[in-house]
């Protein structure tokens, strides 16, 4: 690469390093360079759902940002040839101490594609919704699920053709307010963006520590049922209840707590939610789990988490028969805060979506840290 500098340089090439270098060009910003230290994106944002999730996540910034984000991925989708997979969420509800709390949630997302569903409604959706003694549940049809080990390259691909540079398996040792440095060269910049996800013993480890930020451990799995399934959309139940912020403060939800925290216990000690998502090929995608350290994750794996996330899923989707394809761990940065812009100078910022919805929101939290640029 014969340019050595760049009108703004970006280091980590997943959704938000990504997603600021679109805002960036958007803006009209010429010369962008996207330096990351893999072949390819290999972290966070390649080992999650591809669900671009809004219903339940907290009012205001966050859902403004999904719904701005799935509005950004539509587009690239549209101009990248994307598959998508599946559209809209159906959230079952799978003890009745859960509808009061959804019907608690529809006064506080205004959303008119949101809406509760009885139990004959939710019945109707879908065969195997007769099977799993559900109350009814939740559906929103905006919800746009594809597959990240896919898109996120197809992204990348989208980018070089409008003219943004990628350096690959160069690492970034060190910076200064003028350049940075990798093990090969030196590139000038006069804006810069540090996008580590979940790599936080690097660039910004000072930061990442003074801030508490953890690194939040998943398991994941993916299924082929032995028998052909297609899912209407996503799949959520109850559990999901019990961890996203869109529920958290509802008056109906101390009652629901006590029945989950009594029948789930070992599920809840795990961090497990169960999420579903189906692919092209008819495979579904299942997590997760979660467990939080500030150093490091031993490289181990407990199957007892997986077997508690396939029984829960079992309870929640009666399928049948099926085998387990894959398995693997996904990793991202958890904070006190749903995000991190931290602005060293007002050229540089550190910029991380502390919270496990990069996917959905990354985009546009890119977009909101180029616009902060003077």
């Amino acid at each position: 690469m014969n340019v050595s500098k760049y009108e703004l340089v970006i280091v980590g090439a997943g959704v938000v390093g990504m997603g600021a270098a679109l805002a960036a060009s958007k803006q009209g910003i010429k010369k962008i360079l996207i330096v990351d230290r893999h072949h390819a994106c290999t972290g966070a944002s390649i080992r999650n759902f591809g669900f671009i999730t809004i219903t339940g996540l907290r009012q205001k910034i966050m859902q403004e940002r999904s719904l701005r984000s799935r509005d950004i991925w539509l587009d690239i989708i549209k101009k990248s040839k994307i598959t998508i997979n599946h559209r809209g969420l159906y959230l079952l509800a799978q003890h009745k101490e859960s509808i009061p709390v959804l019907e608690e949630y529809l006064k506080v997302d205004s959303r008119s594609t949101v809406r509760l569903l009885t139990k004959q409604e939710m019945e109707s959706q879908h065969p195997l919704f007769k099977k799993n003694n559900n109350y009814g549940g939740l559906f929103s049809s905006d919800e746009v699920r594809i597959e990240p080990r896919l898109a996120i390259p197809a992204v990348a691909n989208y980018l070089r053709s409008i003219g943004i540079d990628f350096l690959w398996r160069e690492e970034v040792l060190d910076f200064n307010h003028r350049y940075i440095i990798t093990q090969k060269r030196k590139i000038f910049f006069n804006k810069l963006i540090m996008a580590p996800g979940n790599h936080l013993k690097g660039l910004g480890r000072d930061i990442f520590e003074k801030k508490k930020i953890q690194s939040s451990k998943l398991h994941m799995l993916r299924i082929m049922p032995d028998k052909k399934v297609k899912l209407p959309g996503g799949i959520m139940a109850d559990l999901t209840l019990m961890r996203y912020p869109g529920y958290e403060n509802l008056p109906s939800k101390k009652k629901l707590d006590k029945v989950i925290q009594k029948e789930c216990r070992a599920e809840l000690d795990q961090g497990i939610h169960v999420i579903v998502v189906q692919g092209k090929d008819g495979s579904l995608t299942i997590g997760d789990s979660h467990h939080y350290t500030i150093d490091s994750h031993y490289p181990f794996e407990n199957e007892v988490v997986d077997k508690l996330i396939l029984n829960r899923f079992n309870h929640i989707l009666p399928i049948g028969s099926y085998q387990v394809v894959e398995r693997w761990v996904g990793e991202y940065p958890s904070g006190k805060n749903d995000y991190l812009d931290h602005w060293i100078d007002k050229h540089i910022c550190i910029a991380n979506v502390t919270t496990g919805i990069g996917m959905s929101t990354g985009f546009a939290f890119a977009e909101d840290v180029i616009s902060k640029f003077s």
